[in-house]
């Protein structure tokens, strides 16, 4: 841990959240390790031009909380490089030879966008704040408006590659859900569904407590993991659970909850 981390850690175990850190800490070493290996084996291949467009009405969430109050915007750029590889190994068995797509809904610093994107995949990162893109901040100087770029994806849009439909194997949204208010979550999942290839996947993470920044509450749907599998199930049965076998350290987010969304479109 860095010196700074060292406050968190104490308040964490004050608050007997003990297993949460053990696991946090793991993840992280994990996560580098990955980092290692990713780059010994993975060579960034020739990149396609897939001439990516995004058509919206609405191409910065001007009301969202998160970009009044872009906490989470300013600062993530997580990835998990194990994550990466191993949906691309799912993908790769369940579609074979074709490109694949990939979507990250609240994309932040497009870090995950950037890591399909060198496996030579048809990848697009969505953020509704322009903080970023406006901050040249992490990969949006490189890749903004290219792969990278900012949309309300409470309100309709539509991603064509080469002027066609753009299809997508994997959809993710690492902490994002729980800051979409309710009335605004069949318009996400229309547009999920919208892009999402039949056979494809949806994983994501939740959250079911509190996160106040300048005492304001961004989290809007304070749901639990089966709250979430409940509303989907009664909602969207064109999405089925899928058991990817994915480990908690093999995720991009970690949060005390562990709570995730692993799902397929049938």
């Amino acid at each position: 841990m860095r010196m700074p981390d060292f406050p968190w850690a104490f308040k964490l175990i004050r608050e007997g959240h003990t297993r949460f850190l053990i696991t946090e800490l793991w993840m992280r070493f994990y996560v580098r390790w990955h980092e290692w290996l990713f780059a010994r084996k993975h060579r960034v291949p020739p990149l396609d031009d897939f001439q990516i467009q995004l058509e919206t009405k609405h191409p910065v969430a001007y009301e969202s909380l998160d970009h009044q109050k872009p906490w989470g915007t300013k600062q993530d750029n997580h990835t998990n490089k194990k994550f990466v590889t191993l949906m691309a190994d799912w993908v790769r068995r369940g579609s074979p030879g074709v490109t694949p797509g990939y979507l990250d809904l609240g994309c932040s610093g497009g870090q995950l966008v950037k890591d399909f994107r060198d496996l030579g995949w048809l990848a697009v990162g969505l953020e509704g704040s322009d903080y970023s893109l406006k901050h040249g901040r992490a990969n949006w100087p490189a890749l903004g408006r290219k792969n990278l770029f900012t949309c309300d994806i409470t309100k309709p849009f539509k991603i064509t590659a080469r002027q066609q439909p753009a299809r997508f194997h994997l959809v993710t949204m690492w902490e994002v859900l729980e800051h979409i208010h309710q009335n605004d979550l069949p318009q996400i999942f229309q547009n999920i569904l919208a892009h999402l290839d039949r056979g494809g996947y949806f994983v994501a993470s939740t959250s079911s407590i509190p996160d106040v920044h300048d005492g304001v509450d961004l989290h809007q749907t304070q749901w639990t993991n089966q709250e979430w599998r409940r509303w989907l199930a009664e909602h969207y049965p064109e999405l089925e659970p899928a058991e990817l076998g994915l480990k908690v350290y093999q995720m991009v987010r970690h949060t005390p909850e562990e709570s995730y969304l692993t799902y397929r479109r049938r």
